[in-house]
């Protein structure tokens, strides 16, 4: 095995110049010991044409993975897995442009703790560059403001998906039931969390992705979504969103319980006073609201009333407040539960 590199897999089904684009930032921002394992799923003439020039490349180490029909992405990415002997893979989408400190930000991370296994970079997440600013003006940015920090996740997003080996040996592959695309690597990251491992998100590294690109193409982007989608809440079930208002007349463990349903996919909410002073795990899925003390409890009701999304339970510490909540409940909907 080799410790000292990264194999970066990226599965490929047309897309001649995005794909060229991508391997292109890849060369020019990635100073991590790296080999670049593309999987060939069945490509037209011009993205073959295309591969097999890089292939010839001397000033990159590149190893071609040809099908001869189109596995998908899910199968694709396995095949490169299966492929590497380094100690990191990063499957990578070809409609993605790496910058600068990418791949060292997060091999950095990963090894800040042993238990991270999943990394994740920031991302644009499919919006577009804002006005007047370029891509690699907004990574440079991040990466000074926020390197070597992190975030943990309970699902890390596959376009971009840092594995350490050992999760590889422990967990396996990909999952292979979703067909091209799409909750892979959310069942993925079930898994590894289920099997003792961490997924962060660093905070310094950033990666643009042209989301969809490959399957907006194919036209049937919303029928393979919500075929995967009811697969995976058969398995799984959906999210669910849980708020807790926390005023500080209570003792129970906010930060493990927050955390704990944080790591299984629940969005989580805390709503507190200013002066209270609670410092909550740092999790995607944990949203920390601070409100002013005055009229604290007439500002909870309303910003649950208008929120879109309504919450599943609302956990409060006041027994006063809780009560109220109680007696609106036909509009909010929610659970209520005092403690």
């Amino acid at each position: 095995m080799n410790k000292t590199r990264c194999d970066i897999v990226i599965p490929v089904w047309n897309m001649r110049d995005l794909t060229a684009q991508c391997i292109d930032s890849i060369i020019e921002n990635t100073r991590f010991p790296y080999r670049i394992i593309i999987v060939d799923n069945a490509s037209g003439e011009e993205t073959r044409t295309y591969l097999e020039g890089i292939s010839r490349r001397r000033d990159v180490d590149i190893l071609i993975i040809r099908n001869e029909e189109n596995v998908g992405n899910s199968k694709g990415a396995n095949q490169g897995i299966r492929a590497s002997d380094a100690e990191y893979v990063c499957i990578l989408d070809n409609d993605t442009i790496v910058t600068e400190n990418w791949l060292t930000e997060m091999v950095g991370v990963a090894e800040k703790d042993e238990k991270i296994g999943i990394v994740n970079p920031l991302s644009n997440f499919g919006s577009k560059r804002p006005f007047g600013k370029e891509w690699k003006d907004i990574a440079a940015d991040l990466y000074k403001r926020n390197k070597g920090s992190y975030t943990e996740t309970a699902a890390a997003i596959g376009f971009c998906f840092l594995i350490k080996r050992k999760v590889i040996e422990k967990i396996g592959v990909w999952p292979e039931d979703y067909g091209p695309g799409y909750f892979e690597d959310t069942e993925y990251s079930i898994t590894a969390i289920e099997n003792g491992f961490k997924i962060a998100i660093a905070q310094g590294s950033y990666v643009v992705h042209l989301e969809h690109s490959s399957f907006k193409k194919t036209g049937y982007f919303d029928d393979l979504f919500k075929k995967n989608q009811d697969i995976f809440y058969e398995k799984y079930g959906r999210s669910k969103r849980f708020l807790y208002i926390f005023k500080g007349k209570n003792s129970f463990d906010l930060n493990r319980r927050a955390y704990d349903e944080a790591q299984k996919r629940n969005w989580t909410w805390v709503f507190m006073p200013k002066s209270v002073d609670l410092k909550l795990p740092s999790h995607a899925y944990i949203k920390k609201v601070h409100m002013p003390n005055l009229f604290f409890d007439a500002n909870c009701i309303v910003r649950i009333l208008k929120k879109k999304k309504r919450f599943d339970v609302i956990y409060s510490d006041s027994p006063e407040l809780a009560k109220s909540l109680k007696w609106f409940r036909p509009l909010h909907r929610a659970e209520v539960v005092n403690g």
